[in-house]
């Protein structure tokens, strides 16, 4: 067995026992624990978990071969992981060829009480590197190949430093599905530590190396129990997420500092919230889509975020009293940093205050106060301007009545318009109304446009038809004779000169003497707007011609009356033409149509063209009168047959004939 002194970075080596001989396999080297003992005391007898304080040796023996020497051992403790700022107390051993062969035992002593400064100087940290409580003795041997073998013995360190604890913050188990569950801070952090120890707990300190955190403060002793208290301002304190930076520590009676308790804290000032809603709404307009807006430092893109902040719940209220509240949900809230919805309900009519009070996963409120005015629309009723169709050409009046369901809204502007072009506008108190002219045939949108005092809009558009005009002009014979032909014409036109082609005209006759006009055919218009009807002449009368209105077309339209007189025939049957002055002479007059006891006068022409009745003569039932006429001197004689008027006839002459008397 050798014994070797090997010295590297401040390493004490003891002496080397020779093995009974070198291992022959390729594994290798092998590392054996020989003895561990410290302050603590003990024999050095290897135990688990055995208990080590301050100064530790340790001895462990290395069996190698020729062809796998070690050339590095390294001997340590390192703190459990626990708490922070651990760190590492090791010896290194240098080896060289032949040190090891077959075997060599090395002794390692470590100062498990070792400290180093944490924190930066002005906090006054000199935390321990190596926890109390459970740990581990390692060892590695490393080899050319290369290759390290590795070795491990439990212990547990017991200083007796004291031990600080945070019930607030319950640790890195906690910190699952990007979630934290530790501290939070608004304007104020309400610190908790519970700090134990063997030798008694002097003062809790908390501290931090972030810059822009307060000061190192002393926790608040507790009366009683082994809780430390305090309340930090973090009212200028950046809003984020701070792990690592902040801290806790305890220091015993002998003014010895603890392993520093990492204080993970969440410093949420709160966030902003807009409710994207007009001040002016109407009663059911729900939901609201509602943005919320972190500080920069909270407000990270999908997934991050959900590792900081995110709201959980918002709660809308109408004029202080609570209205609905909208609960948490994956997609509303969680994740989404666009916003979320509110539902407003149903609102009253008036003038109200909404509250959206929105509060995130850290209990931080965002909440804005939002005047708004719940209105109705304002209905427009139409009272004219709709009851028919329009005739192109004429002027049409439209007008609307106005009511609220608010009781408070009007029209205080509005406008009229057919087809986009205004034809009235007007403000209150004047209601809605304006004379429009016709001119192109169709179908046309009357719109009226309200805008009420809140600037809330209301539009009611209605069609209506505009259809042609239509002339009729009638022509026909002013005078015709019994029992001759009669041709009545019409002509139709429509807006514009244009022919009403199929036009249905109805030539009417009414008789003289009689109120009632009646129908004597029905005809339609040719391509050019013209129709005739032929009848045979009987009596007086008047005619017209009605043109039917053809749906969606164009209107009714009815002439002028035409008054058209019908003489009777009236002849003389072979009249003498001489006779002897002083000598009657019969003469006989036929007359058709004849109405028994029409008087018929017969008529002499005198030098000044003037006609003075000879005698009279009545109309027998054969429609003939005889008379004798006795001529009062000699010359020639210009005679006729006259008869007069009646309803039913015009006036009828006969042709003349003259007679030459001796």
């Amino acid at each position: 067995m050798r014994s070797l002194a090997v010295a590297a970075s401040a390493v004490v080596l003891c002496a080397v026992v020779p093995a009974p001989a070198a291992v022959a396999d390729d594994t290798g080297a092998v590392i054996t624990f020989d003895g561990i003992s410290s302050d603590a005391g003990g024999d050095g007898t290897i135990s688990a978990g055995q208990t080590v304080t301050g100064t530790t040796d340790v001895t462990f023996t290395v069996h190698a071969d020729p062809d796998d020497e070690p050339t590095v051992a390294v001997v340590s403790i390192t703190g459990s992981g626990v708490y922070q700022g651990t760190g590492t107390v090791k010896q290194t051993f240098g080896l060289n060829p032949g040190d090891c062969l077959p075997s060599c035992t090395l002794h390692a002593t470590l100062d498990t009480a070792a400290t180093q400064q944490f924190g930066g100087a002005t906090n006054g940290v000199a935390a321990p590197l190596v926890n109390d409580g459970e740990n581990t003795v390692h060892v590695e041997v490393s080899s050319p190949r290369p290759r390290i073998v590795m070795a491990n013995a439990a212990v547990t360190v017991d200083n007796k430093r004291p031990v600080v604890t945070l019930p607030d913050l319950p640790g890195e188990e906690a910190w699952t599905n990007h979630k934290p569950v530790g501290l939070s801070a608004d304007g104020e952090l309400s610190l908790r530590a519970t700090a134990t120890g063997d030798n008694g707990v002097s003062r809790v300190r908390y501290f931090s190396t972030v810059g822009t955190w307060p000061a190192p403060v002393d926790l608040t002793a507790p009366e009683s129990g082994a809780t430390w208290t305090t309340a930090l301002d973090t009212s200028t304190v950046p809003a984020g997420l701070y792990a690592g930076g902040v801290y806790v520590v305890a220091y015993d009676q002998d003014g010895r500092a603890g392993s520093p308790v990492r204080a993970d804290t969440l410093v949420d000032h709160g966030f902003t919230i807009t409710p994207k809603l007009d001040t002016v709404i109407h009663p059911g307009e729900t939901p609201v889509n509602v943005k919320y807006a972190y500080p920069s430092a909270l407000n990270k893109t999908f997934p991050s975020n959900l590792i900081y902040a995110y709201p959980v719940s918002t709660t809308v209220s109408l004029d202080g009293k609570a209205q609905a509240t909208t609960p948490v949900g994956a997609y509303t809230y969680e994740g989404n940093t666009n916003g979320f919805v509110a539902d407003l309900g149903q609102l009253p009519y008036g003038a109200h205050t909404l509250t959206f009070d929105t509060v995130d996963n850290r209990g931080a409120h965002g909440r804005v106060d939002l005047p708004v005015r719940v209105v109705s629309e304002v209905t427009p009723t139409w009272t004219d301007g709709f009851q028919d169709f329009v005739v192109a050409g004429s002027s049409r009046k439209f007008a609307a009545t106005t009511s609220a369901a608010d009781g408070v809204s009007r029209a205080e502007h509005w406008t009229l318009d057919v087809d986009g072009t205004t034809f009235a506008t007007g403000s209150y108190p004047a209601r809605p109304s304006g004379t429009w002219k016709a001119t192109t045939i169709g179908v046309h949108d009357v719109t009226l446009t309200i805008v009420s005092q809140y600037g809330d809009t209301t539009v009611s558009s209605w069609p209506v038809r505009v259809v042609a005009a239509t002339t009729t002009r009638l022509t026909g014979p002013a005078t015709s004779t019994y029992g001759s032909k009669a041709t009545f014409k019409a002509t139709v036109t429509q807006t514009g000169a244009k022919p009403a082609a199929g036009a249905k005209v109805a030539f009417q006759y009414k008789r003289t003497g009689t109120t009632a006009w009646k129908t004597q055919a029905t005809v339609t218009a040719d391509s050019t707007g013209k129709a005739s009807y032929t009848t045979t002449a009987k009596y007086n009368g008047v005619w017209r011609a009605v043109t039917a209105a053809k749906n969606l077309a164009w209107t009714s339209s009815t002439s002028q009356t035409l008054t058209s007189l019908v003489r009777a025939v009236l002849t003389v049957s072979k009249p003498a033409t001489t006779a002897v002055h002083g000598k009657p002479v019969s003469y006989t007059a036929r007359s058709s149509p004849y109405v028994q006891g029409t008087g018929l006068l017969f008529q002499a022409r005198q030098k000044d063209g003037t006609w003075v009745t000879l005698t009279r003569a009545t109309l027998t039932t054969s429609g003939s009168a005889t008379t004798k006429i006795t001529f009062s001197r000699a010359g020639t004689w210009t005679l006729r047959v006259h008869r007069p008027a009646t309803a039913g006839l015009a006036t009828t002459y006969s042709s003349s004939w003259t007679v030459k008397v001796s």
